[in-house]
């Protein structure tokens, strides 16, 4: 179904396969306008929980839904993303993080943090979400958590199977983000902590320290907000891919 237009729609509002389905506004814009299908069209439902069904649209803002062709399981292996809101580029990374594949976004009130009040649309951050992991053909959808403040984020209880890295600068004989991840037992979840411009404070810091967050370094240059934590997302991709193509045991 690769040459299938996507669109994804929630498991609450899909009855089954041959059942009718009602779109919204959005949905009958982007099929109708966008991508000008007319009734009879094929395209191919995300239901963002694995699965991805054929379907067709119909007349007056319907659409059918179809057989389900692929359920895909979860991954074993979790990337959790605690991103410090930025004064720019936020949704960007919200975008490039669904294309990367993490399974969840904590969004971090941090004390460094410059954010107007406008500036913290989580309804437009889920709906950047929905339009990224359709357009990567990606078929669960990533969790986006509340704003959290980040000394609360970085304080919650550390669970079994867990891996928790904090990126930080300037700091002398840290390792890099892709040499612990190398060193690791196999968990069932990997959790990158990325501050706002000008980095965490000392609160945050003792935070995180007090609560099992591993110093990481992701690299000798200084990045801006936004690309230490889509650079530091790809390598976390990058080395569960590398173990998800080698290591037949599950992760446990």
């Amino acid at each position: 179904m690769a040459e299938l237009r996507r669109i994804l729609i929630t498991p609450q509002r899909l009855a089954g396969c041959g059942q009718d389905v009602e779109l919204t506004s959005d949905e009958r814009h982007y099929l109708e306008k966008v991508l000008r299908l007319r009734p009879g069209s094929p395209f191919a439902i995300v239901d963002g929980q694995g699965g991805l069904h054929q379907a067709e649209l119909r007349s007056n803002g319907w659409a059918q839904q179809g057989a389900c062709v692929e359920q895909q399981p979860p991954q074993q292996l979790e990337l959790v993303l605690l991103m410090g809101l930025i004064r720019r580029d936020f949704e960007v990374v919200v975008r490039m993080t669904c294309e990367l594949g993490v399974n969840q976004l904590r969004p971090l009130q941090a004390q460094r943090s410059v954010v107007e009040s406008k500036g913290q649309r989580p309804q437009r951050w889920q709906r950047q979400l929905q339009e990224a992991c359709e357009q990567c053909e990606r078929l669960w959808l990533p969790q986006l958590h509340p704003v959290s403040s980040a000394i609360d984020g970085l304080s919650q209880a550390k669970s079994a199977g867990e891996l928790r890295c904090i990126g930080v600068t300037r700091e002398a004989g840290v390792p890099l983000l892709a040499e612990v991840l190398e060193a690791a037992s196999p968990t069932q979840r990997w959790q990158l902590a990325c501050g706002p411009e000008g980095g965490w404070t000392d609160d945050e810091r003792q935070a995180a320290a007090a609560h099992g967050w591993q110093p990481v370094s992701l690299g000798p240059n200084i990045l801006r907000a936004s690309t230490a934590a889509i650079s530091g997302l790809a390598v976390m991709q990058h080395q569960r891919q590398r173990l998800s193509a080698t290591n037949s045991q599950p992760f446990l």
